[in-house]
């Protein structure tokens, strides 16, 4: 699998996942930052981006064997890993199943199965994908900002409806929603030992706030911020900077240096 990625900085290495129908250019913000005192790498999911999408059947373990391999490649031993929403769940996934090459993780807006409700919002994904990509950003996008921060930047997010739709892979979306529909893990989380972050939107439409608080009991050696007037997706506007502070709070209190 020839997966895109961006290698930035020195240090330990943190690997940061993008969520469903995004890219590495998620991580724009953080990743200027976080360079500046540690390795960067972040990746395109398969049919993400610029990363290829072959024929063979998706599951949840082929997007965390794809990393394992590219890390295999790069002579990575150890990352702490960042994931935001379905890229949470690929980092979770891959500590219980590498947990030797895992110091920390962080999981932002995530999940570690697909219960009902997150099951219905999958579906919902899944029929407007088969219409087209404008039906699905129409779709998502109420579910991941606030009605104010929409308003403000109407404009621009008309734009980026534009542009992403001339390079968005609907086919790779819908398999990857395909490949979690089924997703849980919920009964192995006793072997997650790793000091893991949770951080999370009051006003989650998607994974919402009380499956992520059942998470943060669940795993222990966690913690977790609640970031008020936010949805599902957390890096916006004022917000950045709280989310930068908050994983420097976290490596400085575990001692990734």
């Amino acid at each position: 699998m020839d997966l895109n990625f961006k290698v930035e900085g020195n240090g330990k290495t943190l690997v940061l996942i993008h969520g469903l129908s995004d890219n590495l250019l998620y991580w724009e913000f953080l990743a200027s930052n976080l360079k500046k005192d540690y390795q960067v790498i972040r990746i395109d999911l398969r049919g993400h981006g610029e990363s290829e999408l072959d024929d063979d059947e998706i599951t949840a373990d082929s997007y965390v064997e794809d990393l394992n391999d590219l890390l295999d490649d790069l002579n990575i031993s150890n990352v702490n890993l960042i994931g935001f929403s379905l890229g949470g769940a690929i980092a979770i996934d891959y500590v219980l199943k590498y947990p030797h090459k895992v110091d920390s993780l962080v999981m932002m807006s995530s999940f570690i199965k697909t219960d009902n409700h997150l099951k219905n919002i999958f579906t919902q994904f899944k029929n407007s994908l088969n219409i087209g990509f404008e039906e699905f950003y129409d779709l998502i996008l109420p579910m991941v900002l606030c009605p104010e921060v929409i308003s403000q930047n109407r404009e621009e997010l008309d734009m980026l409806r534009e542009i992403a739709s001339i390079t968005a892979n609907t086919e790779a979306y819908i398999k990857a929603i395909d490949a979690f529909i089924d997703f849980n893990i919920e009964n192995e989380l006793s072997k997650v030992h790793v000091p893991t972050l949770i951080l999370a939107g009051k006003y989650d439409d998607i994974t919402l706030l009380d499956s992520q608080k059942q998470l943060q009991c669940q795993i222990k050696n966690s913690e977790m911020v609640v970031f008020e007037n936010v949805k599902h997706n957390l890096l916006v506007g004022k917000n950045n900077e709280k989310i930068l502070s908050s994983l420097k709070k976290f490596y400085k209190k575990i001692e990734i240096k």
